[in-house]
């Protein structure tokens, strides 16, 4: 159950969420490519299945005596607690929440009713939906784990930096010398070092994770070459539009503009007038239209990247940027 949520529980929440979708998106692009049916419903679907998420994330659990809400646990320090939400055998385990069980054949829990989750609405919409429900659902599972790790990663890289141009307080201190079982009150630098201890340990998490991937559960990126770029290719046809409208506008082309085009058609610059590059700089329009399509749906035919063994790297740049010097080895009493 759950009550309003505390400002810190909802951008806990909303930092969850996002970092899944993000998978969810980079995903998508490959499915797109494989079966462009997809297409027509996969935001639907995908909507259904977030707010769904958003509810889990929102409630609370409880461990020992005591209510947590989830999504704080979930960038939260405590591996234990964070660990329950994943364990299978754990009566708190997230999974029965995000990937629906399949019913037994002749056996019906919810007395008459044919619709009674997800799979069951959609297969009864469209019998080939209830695959693409299951599919983005074992998505989100085989991708939570992660984003949390992700978006506590971020997490403790703000609080770093926000402690190194600011400082801490006294009741920052305080809290610090309970968190950190200290004698004494720590300092800015000893705060700073413990956070980035946890880090390495979010770190250490998110890159031990990436060896028992499965080649099944990897995120295919295609990176995009300089022409697919979705940006240059709306600036690009913006500025073609433009052009085409001033064309038809009688406006005189300019000489420079009239050397590009000539050499694009492939004739004298003389020979480049309006009458003759407005056609061409149509199909130029409609040719880089096309392209963007293409890029938005993910069909770009860039070098296909790991997406996660690349994040890995950034990940680990990042800590190495934000770490610097400091020893951040663990204390052998830990």
């Amino acid at each position: 159950m759950a009550g309003t949520l505390t400002p810190m529980q909802k951008k806990a929440v909303d930092a969850v969420l996002a970092k899944v979708q993000y998978y969810l998106d980079s995903r998508y692009a490959q499915i797109r490519r494989i079966n462009p049916k997809t297409e027509s419903v996969w935001e639907d679907l995908v909507w259904q299945q977030m707010t769904a998420l958003r509810t889990s994330l929102s409630l609370e659990k409880i461990f020992g005596p005591v209510r947590f809400n989830v999504a704080e646990t979930l960038l939260s320090d405590d591996l234990r607690k964070r660990q329950e939400l994943f364990m299978r055998k754990s009566q708190n385990c997230l999974i029965g929440e995000i990937v629906e069980e399949k019913e037994k054949e002749g056996h019906r829990t919810s007395g008459a009713m044919e619709i009674h989750d997800m799979r069951t609405l959609f297969h009864a919409i469209d019998a080939s939906l209830e695959s693409i429900v299951i599919l983005i659902q074992t998505f989100i599972w085989w991708d939570l784990e992660d984003a949390c790790d992700w978006a506590r990663f971020e997490k403790k890289i703000s609080i770093i930096r926000a402690f190194e141009e600011n400082g801490i307080t006294p009741e920052m201190a305080e809290y610090y010398q309970n968190v950190m079982a200290a004698t004494t009150r720590p300092q800015a630098e000893d705060v700073i070092i413990f956070e980035c201890r946890n880090l390495r340990r979010t770190l250490d998490l998110f890159r031990t994770r990436r060896g028992s991937d499965q080649g099944y559960q990897i995120i295919l990126k295609r990176e995009q070459t300089q022409m697919e770029n979705p940006d240059l290719l709306i600036d690009a046809i913006a500025g073609q539009q433009n052009l085409l409208k001033s064309l038809r506008a009688g406006q005189p082309l300019q000489p420079a503009h009239a050397d590009q085009f000539a050499r694009a058609m492939g004739v004298d610059p003389d020979d480049a007038t309006p009458d003759r590059v407005a056609p061409f700089l149509e199909q130029m329009i409609a040719g880089n239209k096309k392209r963007l399509k293409a890029a938005l749906n993910g069909q770009g035919s860039g070098n296909p990247v790991n997406l996660k063994r690349q994040q890995l790297e950034e990940m680990e740049a990042r800590f190495a940027e934000v770490v610097k010097n400091r020893n951040v080895e663990e204390p052998a009493n830990s």
